[in-house]
């Protein structure tokens, strides 16, 4: 059963595997998390996302080392995103604290930043998440395509996209 092909899964396989890795990909995951329901969470996030997208998964390793990659990918992104999240936090913390106004170079980040999540926002989803692996967590258009089993062609033509879009929003950095 181990060894079934995940874009043939049918709900009695998926909980097969489920239930065989479960508990242990949450003790894993909680290595990264240092939170149990973090990393239950992390854990449930990766079945649904491969549930969700089996049909187009094509895993060349074993499901036990393709499960524990991807839970440990989805842990080190979560840890980034927390990471970016207490850094705005922090920014937003100092800028209240700070009773004169706000620098205008401040207030162009601000703008900017607005108007990025605008352009992200406008792009598929796929589109977003391709874009976020090459420039946030800076993996390899190999390594993107590896991990959501997809061509290099296919990532090359998402980034080429979301840098197009990114181009039309700023136009005064072309």
């Amino acid at each position: 059963m181990e060894n079934t092909s995940i874009n043939n899964l049918n709900i009695k396989n998926f909980e097969f595997i489920f239930k065989k890795h479960y508990k242990e990909l949450c003790y894993f995951a909680l290595k990264f998390t240092k939170n149990e329901e973090e990393a239950e969470e992390v854990v449930q996030d990766v079945f649904y996302k491969i549930w969700e997208k089996r049909k187009f998964i094509n895993i060349k390793i074993s499901v036990k080392s393709y499960l524990y990659m991807s839970v440990r990918n989805k842990c080190i992104q979560n840890i980034n995103h927390n990471k970016l999240i207490k850094l705005y936090e922090s920014q937003i913390q100092e800028n209240e604290n700070n009773e004169c106004e706000l620098p205008d170079d401040f207030i162009i980040y601000n703008e900017s930043i607005k108007i990025f999540n605008e352009a992200l926002n406008t792009l598929p989803e796929n589109c977003v998440e391709i874009f976020k692996m090459s420039r946030f967590e800076g993996l390899k258009y190999k390594e993107i395509a590896e991990r959501l089993a997809i061509s290099i062609k296919t990532v090359e033509a998402n980034i080429s996209k979301a840098l197009k879009t990114f181009r039309i929003y700023f136009p005064e950095y072309t």
